[in-house]
C-alpha cells in the first residue's frame, strides 16, 4: 500500500488522492456548520455575556436596542397609515405613492393655502402621521417630510377613534414648521400645556394619563405620541445636520398643533396634558421641550430602579419582546402611540460618560440590563437639568410614584397612607388649581381611578419580583451613577405630600444628598426665600426673551404664560 495513502492518524487509509479532497471538503463543510452555529449562539445574549468582554456585549446590546427601537416605529407607522387609510381590511399599501399630496420646498403658495386651512378653528385639525424620508424622490432622498392628514369634514372638530379615510399630504419638514411655528407665536392662546417625563418604566406616564382622564376636570390628554418617538430617533442620529434651533422650531410647531387639534377636549382646566413616549426618550426630548416651553407646566415622575424593571418585565411578558405591536383598539390615540414595551424597556441615550457601568450590566441578563439603562439616562438627564437650574429655570413637579402607590411615608419613613394628599397635590399641579379647590367629584373620581390603577400595577408585578441577589445587581449598576440615590431615597426637590406643597425642597438637600427632603425644611426654606424672591422677576425675564429669541427674531411670543395664569409660577413656593 502506497504510504502516501496510509499516513492517516488510526491508520485509516484512502486507496487514492480523490477520498483526500472528500475528507477536505467533509472538514470545510463542518468547519462552516460550525462558525454558523457558533454565530447563532453569540446572537444569544446568555452566550454573549460568555464570550464577549463588558464593552463588547454592551455594545452589541445597544446595536439590538437600536435595531428594536426603529422597527418598532416604522410599525407604529405602518399602523397609523392603516388607520387613516380605512382601517384594516381597506387600506392598500400599493396606493401610498398616489394617495399623497406632495407639497415641496418651493411651493409657498401651496403651504400658505394649507396653513390656513390649518390655522381654521372651524374645521378639523390634521393629524401627524409619520416624519420620514421618502427615498423615492429623485431630487433629495435624503429630505425629512412631515406626513399630515385631514379627518373627513363629517367627523366635526375632533378626531374620530375610528378608522376612516382621510386627505392626506406631504410638507417639507424644516420649511414648514417654520411657518407653523410663526403662524401659531402670532396666535394668542388660553391653553396651557403640562409635559410629563417618566422614569419609571411607564409606570407614571400611564397611572396619570388614566387618572386625569377619569377625573374629567377638563385636561386633553396626548400620551406617548409616535411623531415624538420619531423625533428623538432623528436627534440621536442626526445625519442631515438639523440644527438645535431647527429642532426646537419643529417641536414648537408639532406640539401646538396637537394642542390645537384637542382643542374641544380642554374643558375647565384649559390645559393638555403631553407624555413623553417613555423613560427612552426622555433624556433625548426633555432638554429640547423644556427649553422651547420654558414657562409652561412640567412633570417628572419616578420610582425606584427596581420597582421599575418589575413593571418593565411585566410588560414583556404581556406583550412579548418583538417591536410587532399591535394596539388593543383600533382607536386614534391607541394607534398613534409609541408601544410601552419599547418606549419604557428600551434605552435611546446610551450613558458614555460612567466608565464602570459595563463591567455592571454585563452581570444583568439583557432584559434587566435594558432597563436599568433607561432608567439611569432618564434619572442623568434631569439631575443635569436640575444642576444648571438658574440657567434652564427647570422647576418641575417631581412626582415620586411611591407617595400614590402607598409604599412611601414622608420624612422618617413611617409607612403613613399619603397616597390621597400626593393625588391632590399632583392634580392641582396639572390642572393648575392649586389657588381653587378641585370639586369634591373630581376627587372622588380620581381617588377610584387610582385604585384601579393600583391593584392593575400590582397585578401585573406579581409574578416579575426580584430577588435579593437580583435587587444588589441591580443597585450596583445604579451606584455607578455617583448622583443617583438608591434604595428608597428621594430625587432632588421630590414633592412632599402637604396641603401647602412646594416644587422646592428644603436648602440643605443641595448640599447633603443623604438627607431625605421634609425634615427641618421650614429653617431653611427660610433663609431661601429672600434670595429667590429678588431674583425671581430677573430669571422670568431672561427665559421668555431666550425662548422667544429661539423661535423667531422678531416679536415678542403672544403666548399666555399657562403658569402664571391658570396655574401658578412654581418659585413663589419656596416661601
Amino acid at each position: 500500500m502506497d504510504a502516501a495513502t496510509c499516513s492517516l492518524p488510526g491508520g485509516v487509509c484512502t486507496s487514492d488522492s480523490t477520498s483526500l479532497e472528500d475528507l477536505a471538503i467533509y472538514g470545510a463543510t463542518a468547519a462552516v456548520v460550525m462558525g454558523l452555529s457558533t454565530i447563532v449562539a453569540m446572537q444569544l445574549d446568555s452566550v454573549s455575556r460568555w464570550f464577549l468582554s463588558p464593552k463588547s456585549l454592551l455594545a452589541k446590546r445597544r446595536r439590538e436596542y437600536n435595531y428594536a427601537v426603529e422597527q418598532g416605529n416604522e410599525y407604529t407607522a405602518l399602523m397609523i397609515r392603516q388607520h387613516i387609510g380605512g382601517g384594516k381590511g381597506v387600506y392598500d399599501p400599493k396606493t401610498e405613492a398616489v394617495v399623497w399630496a406632495k407639497i415641496g420646498n418651493n411651493d409657498t403658495e401651496e403651504m400658505d393655502d394649507l396653513l390656513t386651512e390649518i390655522m381654521d378653528s372651524k374645521k378639523a385639525t390634521p393629524v401627524i402621521v409619520a416624519i420620514e424620508q421618502d427615498l423615492e424622490d429623485d431630487k433629495n432622498p435624503n429630505e425629512y417630510h412631515l406626513f399630515l392628514a385631514f379627518p373627513p369634514a363629517s367627523a366635526g372638530l375632533s378626531t374620530p377613534a375610528a378608522p376612516n379615510l382621510y386627505q392626506k399630504v406631504r410638507v417639507p419638514l424644516i420649511a414648514f414648521c417654520e411657518r407653523l411655528a410663526k403662524a401659531f407665536k402670532d396666535q394668542l392662546t388660553s391653553t396651557a400645556l403640562c409635559f410629563v417625563a417618566d422614569a419609571s418604566s411607564g409606570m407614571g406616564t400611564e397611572l396619570l394619563t388614566d387618572v386625569v382622564k377619569d377625573a374629567n376636570h377638563g385636561v386633553a390628554t396626548i400620551p406617548n405620541p409616535a411623531w415624538m418617538t420619531t423625533l428623538a430617533l432623528i436627534v440621536s442620529n442626526n445625519t442631515q445636520n438639523i440644527t438645535t434651533q431647527q429642532f426646537e422650531t419643529i417641536i414648537f410647531a408639532l406640539v401646538r398643533l396637537e394642542a390645537f387639534r384637542v382643542r374641544e377636549s380642554t374643558g375647565v382646566s384649559r390645559t393638555v396634558l403631553f407624555t413623553l413616549p417613555g423613560q427612552a426618550c426622555v433624556p433625548r426630548l426633555l432638554p429640547l421641550i423644556q427649553k422651547v416651553f420654558v414657562h409652561e407646566r412640567h412633570l417628572f415622575v419616578y420610582d425606584g430602579c427596581c420597582h421599575s424593571v418589575e413593571y418593565g418585565l411585566g410588560l414583556i411578558k404581556k406583550y412579548g419582546s418583538s417591536y410587532r405591536q399591535k394596539a388593543s383598539k383600533e382607536e386614534w390615540e391607541l394607534v398613534s402611540e409609541t408601544p410601552k414595551v419599547i418606549s419604557a424597556t428600551i434605552p435611546m441615550a446610551p450613558l458614555r460618560h460612567n466608565r464602570a457601568l459595563p463591567d455592571t450590566l454585563a452581570n444583568l441578563n439583557s432584559s434587566h440590563a435594558s432597563i436599568v439603562e433607561a432608567w439611569i439616562a432618564s434619572v442623568d438627564i434631569f439631575l443635569d437639568m436640575k444642576s444648571r437650574e438658574k440657567k434652564n429655570f427647570y422647576t418641575p413637579f417631581v412626582c415620586r410614584l411611591g407617595f400614590l402607590m402607598k409604599r412611601s411615608g414622608i420624612g422618617n419613613g413611617d409607612g403613613s397612607d399619603l397616597s390621597e394628599l400626593a393625588l391632590k397635590n399632583v392634580l392641582e399641579f396639572i390642572s393648575g388649581s392649586k389657588s381653587r379647590a378641585l370639586p369634591e367629584e373630581v376627587l372622588e373620581a380620581a381617588q377610584a381611578s387610582l385604585k384601579r390603577k393600583r391593584c392593575e400595577f400590582e397585578e401585573a408585578v406579581q409574578s416579575n419580583k426580584l430577588n435579593s441577589d437580583e435587587k444588589i445587581l441591580i443597585e450596583k449598576s445604579v451606584f455607578t451613577h455617583k448622583s443617583i440615590l438608591i434604595g428608597e431615597k428621594t430625587l432632588l426637590d421630590t414633592v412632599q405630600p402637604k396641603e401647602d406643597w412646594s416644587l422646592k425642597a428644603a436648602k440643605k438637600l443641595k448640599s447633603c444628598m443623604c438627607c431625605l427632603p421634609g425634615e427641618g425644611d421650614e429653617d431653611e426654606e427660610e433663609d431661601e426665600s429672600d434670595d429667590e424672591g429678588e431674583k425671581k422677576e430677573e430669571s422670568n425675564e431672561n427665559a421668555r426673551s431666550e425662548t422667544d429669541q429661539s423661535l423667531s427674531n422678531t416679536g415678542k411670543s403672544k403666548y399666555v404664560d399657562g403658569k402664571a395664569q391658570f396655574a401658578f409660577d412654581p418659585t413663589m413656593f419656596s416661601k
